[in-house]
């Protein structure tokens, strides 16, 4: 019986020895000829777009309680849709405050803001992405590594700061909001001097359980589970069996009913593992490895079912109760996120036909409701916004990266979105691909979207991606 390995999409994968932008840098395996020259073309025609790496998504939010709203982490900003997916619309990563090759955490809250965890602090727009600004404070100029949303009440985070102090020492804190963002303060104690958080998570069910997963313990380093019972007052280490300095631990994700129950994806080469505990972390279980890197994982919102995907893996789907897995899809998932309106993946054009699919069949079949040439140009702000100050002038590198077919005027030609005929080809200067509900025949197709990828052939862009690995 083959068993289940997780990663969560939301989960950033920050393999650094300490935690400054310098030592964030991700494992690079070896680059070809070819794609390095196909990684300078790409550098020199976007610049400011994908920052030279593979235009692809790697986390998708869900607003809590519109899912008609999605925010879409990718290589080269934030995607945005207020329709359902209809249409999308681009959040350039200056005005966001990140850049280089950072991949933030992004959460949706109750109100509709929007948090995103960078190197520089939490970043949050209160107008859809129009506008950021830091939070102010002990947070300003903090490493905010990873955040979560509470799943009962999404007015309320929490968020983990780690940062190097040099010599070993970090200086790792717990913070946290009730009022979706106004303010954050810090919960409790700082955790031990020794330690390096990676994932923080909040247990649904016991608001004063959190767990931080990270490691300890340099020059060697070894994984560990950080737990608090009081809101951050007292901290309790376990270990994590198997995990160290090359095997980091990832909080994939915390039963919504039973605060005991989690799962730790273990991130290592060639592949990846996933891990369970039952006991609240004082003993884990091995449920799932790999074939390789499994970049996707979600609970059902019930927490009785899972799925688990990655890109030489496909996705594989079992019950809670007995974590007996079944393949149902080939779809190689970046990302895995699971609500009421079903499971939404992040894709790889070339190889599963989407950049960001909704399946209503628990993962076996999904309907694109994003092509990379589908995004339709910096999201629509008042011109005084940072966005339209911002974006704008970075847009026209982006364009050329995603074929992006822009909308307006005669846009919705191609289809009403409905999902039903095939979208004009990427020949026909009046197509327009943001009514890309309309293209799931062409996801059918597995066709790959007809992106041209500044006429980089389909297998050397798969080269270039091979080249410059990223976990999200």
């Amino acid at each position: 019986m083959r068993k289940f390995s997780e990663t969560c999409c939301a989960r950033r994968d920050r393999r650094a020895t300490s935690a400054t932008r310098a030592t964030s840098a991700p494992r690079r395996g070896a680059v070809a000829a070819s794609a390095a020259a196909l990684l300078s073309i790409a550098a020199v025609a976007a610049p400011a777009s994908a920052n030279g790496r593979f235009p692809a998504a790697g986390q998708i939010a869900v607003h809590p309680s519109d899912p008609s709203r999605m925010l879409v982490r990718a290589t080269f900003g934030l995607l945005a849709t207020h329709d359902g997916g209809e249409e999308w619309r681009w959040i350039c990563e200056p005005v966001v405050g990140f850049g280089d090759n950072e991949d933030p955490m992004v959460a949706f809250l109750a109100d509709g803001t929007i948090v995103a965890g960078v190197f520089d602090g939490l970043s949050a727009s209160k107008n859809g992405g129009c506008d950021w600004s830091f939070a102010p404070g002990d947070l300003k100029d903090r490493y905010v590594i990873d955040l979560s949303a509470d799943r009962e009440d999404p007015s309320r985070a929490v968020l983990v700061v780690s940062i190097g102090l040099g010599a070993g020492r970090f200086l790792t804190q717990l913070w946290e909001t009730s009022d979706n963002a106004e303010r954050w303060t810090k919960a409790g104690a700082d955790l031990p001097e020794d330690f390096l958080a990676h994932t923080v998570d909040a247990a649904p069910s016991r608001r004063e359980r959190v767990y931080l997963s990270g490691r300890f313990g340099a020059p060697d380093y070894a994984g560990a589970l950080e737990r608090t019972d009081d809101r951050g007052a007292t901290w309790t280490r376990l270990d994590i069996p198997g995990s160290d300095d090359r095997r980091l631990p990832y909080i994939g994700a915390i039963d919504p009913a039973d605060p005991d129950t989690l799962y730790v994806r273990l991130d290592g080469e060639p592949a990846d593992t996933l891990i369970v505990s039952h006991d609240g972390g004082e003993t884990f279980t091995t449920i799932f490895e790999g074939q390789g890197n499994l970049l996707g994982f979600a609970l059902s919102p019930d927490g009785g079912s899972l799925v688990v995907g990655g890109p030489r893996d496909g996705i594989w789907r079992a019950p809670a109760s007995s974590l007996e897995f079944t393949k149902v899809s080939d779809v190689g998932a970046r990302c895995l996120t699971w609500t009421a309106e079903g499971i939404f993946a992040c894709g790889d054009e070339f190889t599963d036909g989407f950049t960001v699919g909704r399946s209503t069949d628990e993962g076996e079949t999904f309907t694109a409701l994003l092509h990379l040439n589908g995004l339709c140009g910096p999201i629509e702000c008042a011109p005084e916004s940072g966005a339209a100050s911002v974006c704008t002038d970075l847009w026209g590198a982006t364009e050329l990266v995603v074929d992006s077919r822009q909308c307006g005027g005669d846009a919705g030609a191609g289809g009403d979105g409905g999902g039903g005929s095939v979208p004009p080809p990427a020949s026909e200067p009046d197509g327009c691909g943001c009514k890309i509900g309309a293209a799931g025949a062409r996801a059918a197709g597995r066709s790959g979207g007809g992106a041209t990828w500044l006429a980089i052939p389909a297998a050397g862009a798969l080269a270039l991606r091979r080249a410059r690995p990223r976990r999200r």
